[in-house]
């Protein structure tokens, strides 16, 4: 077992081992190609957690080469990434959305590479360069991308992680922020994200964004000091 700091920290001499997880909510459509890049990437063994999908998901992302992790029901992205952290038995994680567009292996190393090297505690990607709509809203909302690398500990770490649904992006920055982790932006060059009204159709779409916010909204409350946080 690889040496590990407190709070999610290591020494930068640790040789660290990785795996991507990919949480998957009715994604088949998506979710094989990210398996495939994340595969390709070479950084560890690429998990997706089946989010309690009722579209395949969790076939079509065995088929193209993930090991899955299915809940029984729906527990929300916080509850998707608390299961696969609980279960795994590696140092860091990357993780992934299953909605990307234009992920290539080279995103995938250069978010583990600076975690794995004890360079920075966590790293978090930045689209540029891709679809207008998604990199505005990266630009305006940096602290919401769920393309990340991280210790496993220091994701355990995080409050009320299983119980944050989409608010995980916002609780996993407030608990850095406290724990002082040294953190660093990740160009992601010609990524995107499929978004919601276009995966699910207009009314549908918008009453999962409408959802997502109400995530966000609640974890935003249950943060101390108002601070926005990496």
């Amino acid at each position: 077992m690889a040496a590990r700091g407190h709070d999610g920290k290591a020494p930068a001499s640790a040789q660290r081992s990785c795996a991507v997880v990919v949480p998957a909510f009715d994604e088949a459509a998506t979710v094989a190609a990210v398996v495939r890049c994340a595969l390709d990437s070479g950084v560890g063994e690429v998990w997706v957690v089946d989010d309690g999908s009722r579209d395949g998901t969790a076939e079509v992302a065995e088929e193209a080469g993930a090991r899955v992790k299915r809940l029984p029901r729906n527990l929300g992205k916080g509850g998707a990434l608390a299961a696969a952290a609980s279960a795994l038995e590696v140092d860091v994680l990357v993780l992934l959305d299953a909605d990307l567009v234009g992920l290539e292996p080279a995103h995938v190393r250069a978010l583990a590479a600076p975690v794995l090297a004890g360079e920075a505690d966590m790293t978090r990607g930045v689209f540029r360069g891709g679809r207008w709509s998604t990199s505005a809203a990266q630009r305006l909302t940096p602290q919401l991308n769920g393309q990340r690398a991280l210790s496993r500990r220091g994701l355990l770490a995080v409050p009320d992680l299983a119980g944050s649904r989409y608010g995980v992006e916002i609780l996993i920055g407030a608990h850095a922020r406290r724990a002082g982790w040294r953190c660093r932006d990740v160009a992601l060059e010609g990524v995107s994200q499929v978004m919601k009204e276009e995966k699910r159709g207009l009314l549908v779409g918008v009453l999962r964004r409408a959802g997502m916010y109400l995530d966000i909204l609640r974890a935003l409350a249950r943060r101390r000091g108002g601070a926005t946080g990496p």
